[in-house]
């Protein structure tokens, strides 16, 4: 499965939803008899760094039905609690809104982002305001609720100071225009693009917007050609030097190898991936795009595969360092290539051994529940003979939700092999 489909999301800030310092603002007594799990959440209100923050989330997160169980505690606390004596601060209350929106319980995470934005204001902290109505718009985003985007966005726009809020607010319009395409208004979304580029003097960075917009409206070729404008202003732009200019241009040209596979133009779509590798041959993202590009079209199978097995050995050593470096708790492959390898292995016709990286890439958590992967596990089992299990998994793909746009139309496809397998298995 190639990454292109999953847009990139264009952040408001350059500083994260954790990058949260001080104190917060006061905590509440603490219940004389608190449980071991209370006492455990109400101690996140003492991380007051970065590095503790990001400790006490992976702590969180490490065993997932715990930590939904504790967000659910905490969610408590809060309803047992008078409005004036809330038992978390600033920073207690940052932590558990990332958690739950990181577990998807999305009623959990409003409820603490709604919070968070109350207590920055009453601390009249520009860079804590902002994290939190940024974690609002992020939550709203991933649960495709864009009229509340643009709600949120519009109040932050309307807010007069402080000066971090100000200078946010180009970017803050940015996503504001994000969610009025999204919500199908690609006109309006336009009209507003014009005018930051008109603010900004035809910036590049706001020329990818409209490129953006265009692209969510299949305009596809008009997006082509604005993100082709783009890479000429980041050459030509004596601001951006050495390796920063070469990572936007790369990411400028990683979209463009995207909208050149929608276009159902493979060779410029895969020209553009081959460049990238030049320039960047231990990038396991690049190298495994171009391999399932390749593969799903039928071109260069033995290349694709060599390609994707690259893939997933830079991609397991990259974690293994992250490991290593503490920064994450375990090492797993990626599922959207463990897909890629399946897929090019069915492409040859060796569907026995397709299965196993096609069951693995599925049975992933966090990052298996795709149509694409189930469908292709299906059509694995198809070619098997194994008609009972390909209904199976193109029962569980209909569960999943749309990523992208290709994904409509590859529902439609699953819904018709789903009926005719049914059909078949019941003359059996």
């Amino acid at each position: 499965m190639a990454g292109y489909q999953r847009w990139p999301r264009i952040g408001l800030l350059a500083a994260g939803l954790l990058l949260l310092a001080g104190a917060g603002a006061g905590r509440a007594d603490e219940p004389k008899k608190a449980s071991p799990l209370r006492e455990s959440l109400l101690k996140l209100n003492g991380a007051t760094t970065e590095d503790t923050q990001t400790a006490k989330l992976r702590e969180l997160l490490k065993d997932k039905e715990k930590a939904k169980k504790a967000v659910a505690e905490a969610v408590k606390m809060m309803k047992e609690a008078k409005e004036d004596e809330k038992p978390f601060n600033y920073n207690g209350t940052a932590i558990l809104a990332r958690t739950a929106l990181i577990l998807r319980e999305t009623a959990a995470a409003e409820r603490f982002y709604e919070h968070q934005v109350e207590l920055a204001t009453k601390l009249k902290s520009g860079p804590k305001i902002l994290a939190a109505y940024e974690g609002l718009i992020d939550l709203n985003w991933d649960a495709k609720r864009y009229a509340e985007v643009v709600e949120v966005c519009e109040k932050l726009v309307d807010m007069k100071g402080p000066m971090e809020v100000e200078n946010a607010k180009p970017f803050i319009i940015e996503r504001l225009v994000q969610a009025k395409a999204k919500q199908g208004k690609i006109d309006e979304a336009l009209t507003m693009t014009k005018g930051l580029l008109e603010l900004t003097n035809d910036a590049w960075y706001f020329l990818q917007l409209k490129g953006w917009v265009q692209r969510e409206g299949g305009k596809i070729d008009d997006a082509i050609t604005t993100y082709a404008d783009v890479l000429e202003k980041i050459d030509a732009d004596k601001n951006l030097k050495g390796d920063a200019k070469g990572r936007i241009k790369d990411r400028v040209q990683y979209t463009l190898s995207g909208l050149y596979v929608e276009k159902k133009d493979v060779e410029n779509g895969a020209k553009q991936l081959q460049e990238l590798i030049k320039r960047n041959p231990d990038s396991a993202t690049y190298k495994n795009d171009l391999g399932f590009i390749w593969s799903d079209n039928d071109l260069n199978l033995e290349e694709s595969e060599k390609l994707i097995k690259e893939a997933l050995e830079l991609d397991v050593k990259e974690k293994k360092k992250l490991k290593e470096e503490g920064k994450i708790d375990e090492v797993k492959e990626n599922a959207a290539y463990l897909d890629s390898l399946g897929w090019v292995l069915f492409k040859q016709k060796k569907y026995k051994e397709a299965l196993e990286p096609l069951k693995k890439a599925s049975l992933d958590e966090d990052d298996g529940a795709h149509l694409e992967i189930w469908d292709h596990l299906a059509d694995c089992y198809m070619a098997l003979g194994d008609k009972k299990n390909a209904i199976a998994a193109w029962e569980k793909a209909l569960k999943m939700d749309d990523i992208s746009k290709r994904d409509g139309e590859r529902r439609r496809k699953v819904s018709e092999k789903l009926k005719k397998a049914r059909t078949e298995s019941s003359k059996d």
